[in-house]
């Protein structure tokens, strides 16, 4: 009976640890804040290139920051910088959603998410919901996104 309890307790925490690894909504909010202190602070040309670090601060399990500027052209990625360039306006979702284009029109308005679309997962390779949250700094759209 012990080592039954002992059996269930571990399974239990070992549930509950893999669900911590799990980035979460508060996660990529609080990357978007940190985005936005930064660009106040640094000033957009150093704060772009260090969101741009994929090895920097601004990518953290798999959750990454990007900016866009108005129409939707990706100036920092801290994922993949190599996009970096790249306008990603008339990107779509596996849903045929323009999730850029909402995002930016969006954060226009001021509004600050979630915006929910349907993307492949990076490790499962499955599609699955990602909740992005955003911010209008001096002209840029600030933006990080969690798996649901």
């Amino acid at each position: 009976m012990k080592r039954f309890f002992l059996t269930l307790l571990l399974g239990l925490l070992c549930h509950g640890a893999g669900a911590a690894d799990k980035p979460t909504a508060d996660e990529a909010r609080a990357l978007v804040d940190r985005a936005v202190a930064l660009m106040r602070d640094m000033g957009p040309d150093r704060a772009l290139a260090e969101i741009s670090n994929p090895n920097g601060a601004f990518h953290y399990r798999d959750l990454y920051v990007s900016v866009y500027t108005p129409r939707g052209h990706i100036v920092a990625h801290g994922a993949l910088p190599q996009l970096v360039g790249r306008n990603a306006w008339d990107w779509r979702d596996a849903d045929d959603k323009y999730y850029i284009r909402e995002i930016v029109t969006r954060a226009q308005r001021g509004e600050t998410g979630p915006v929910d679309y349907t993307r492949i997962h990076p490790h499962s390779r499955e599609l699955r919901v990602k909740s992005t949250w955003f911010r209008l700094v001096d002209g840029y759209v600030i933006a990080c996104g969690a798996f649901k």
